[in-house]
């Protein structure tokens, strides 16, 4: 018996939900166990709630996206948040750091702050394989876990270079694997966009930046995908 299965965007690039539709072989898969009722980026037509499953991409932004958010979750049995903008504040939340914001603007809360969310795929974009496993953990009945183990561990299994040992800043000793060392793999720095792990020293990744990059470098790399101090 197929769950039923809504797909809400809030404010975002709608990356994560191009990501879901990756692999169309995966994806085709995946309706073989849930019956899809809302995806306003893939068919034309979208029923009202009740639903099994609501996935929401994006972050709250107003008092509308807010009261679209709590109607999602009064009419959704399980809530799965995917990517870096619901799970964090995503880079909108840069807004946060600003002292002097525009008077009609609140700070950008991540979907969790706002409703009890039952599980996150993080990343930016997520990696659909990640969602898939997910879903099909939520149709079995099953637990869905995230790996604990930091950025770093893949990067080791990858046979990248440290670029912190090399002077350049990097958040993968704080930032939560599963991604595959991506961007390491690609020469570029992770910069966090899985959130961190469990119990991250935050402290101890300040004093390493310190001898790289300024303060005030450094905060921002601590927030440029939601403050991760408090993540």
């Amino acid at each position: 018996m197929k769950k039923s299965l809504a797909v809400f965007s809030l404010t975002s690039c709608e990356g994560c939900q191009f990501e879901m539709l990756n692999s169309y072989k995966g994806f085709n898969q995946l309706l073989e166990f849930y019956d899809l009722q809302n995806f306003r980026l893939g068919q034309e037509i979208n029923l009202p709630g009740k639903f099994d499953v609501s996935i929401v991409e994006g972050c709250p932004d107003g008092a509308k996206q807010i009261k679209l958010l709590k109607n999602i979750r009064a009419n959704s049995k399980i809530i799965v948040a995917i990517g870096a903008c619901a799970h964090l504040g995503g880079i909108q939340s840069e807004r946060n750091q600003i002292k002097k914001v525009l008077i009609d603007k609140e700070n950008i809360k991540p979907v969790p702050d706002v409703i009890k969310v039952d599980y996150i795929v993080p990343g930016c974009p997520i990696n659909h394989r990640e969602l898939y496993k997910c879903l099909m953990d939520v149709y079995w009945g099953k637990i869905f876990t995230l790996p604990d183990l930091a950025v770093c561990f893949e990067c080791r299994q990858n046979q990248n270079e440290c670029i912190l040992r090399e002077g350049k800043p990097c958040l993968g000793p704080i930032t939560r694997m599963g991604c595959n060392s991506v961007c390491r793999n690609g020469g570029e720095a992770c910069l966090g966009c899985r959130g961190t792990i469990p119990v991250p020293n935050i402290l101890k990744m300040k004093e390493t930046l310190a001898g790289i990059v300024s303060e005030k470098e450094t905060k921002n790399l601590l927030t440029i995908y939601g403050n991760l101090e408090k993540k």
